[in-house]
């Protein structure tokens, strides 16, 4: 399950109304990036579509994406908006550890899954 709390979702419908764009948001994991090869990142968000292999559900005017097998391994995801010492964004928490991402990579060749 994709939760989103009631500031998370008002800024962030905000944001795609003032860009005009899609209201489809994809929670996705990223690469832990270079000197490492594989590693396993963290989660964030994307404008994007569902696809077959996707989990999706709405949240007022949006719609939330993630991939099953992702979604199978973090357990529920909350999507909040935070401010810190001054910095607002966007935070992505799971329920579960977040998975080592399965790569067959040299560091930084985009390989990652």
């Amino acid at each position: 399950m994709i939760h989103i709390t009631p500031l998370a979702l008002s800024t962030l419908t905000e944001f795609l109304t003032d860009r005009k764009a899609t209201p489809s948001v994809r929670v996705h994991q990223t690469p832990a990036g270079c000197g490492g090869g594989g590693g396993d990142g963290f989660l964030a968000l994307s404008v994007d579509k569902a696809g077959d292999a996707d989990f999706s559900t709405q949240a007022g005017d949006l719609t939330l994406v993630i991939a099953k097998k992702l979604l199978e391994a973090t357990g529920d995801v909350t999507i909040d908006y935070k401010t810190v010492d001054g910095y607002s964004g966007f935070v992505v928490e799971t329920q579960n550890i977040l998975p080592v991402q399965d790569t067959d990579c040299d560091g930084c060749s985009g390989c990652f899954v």
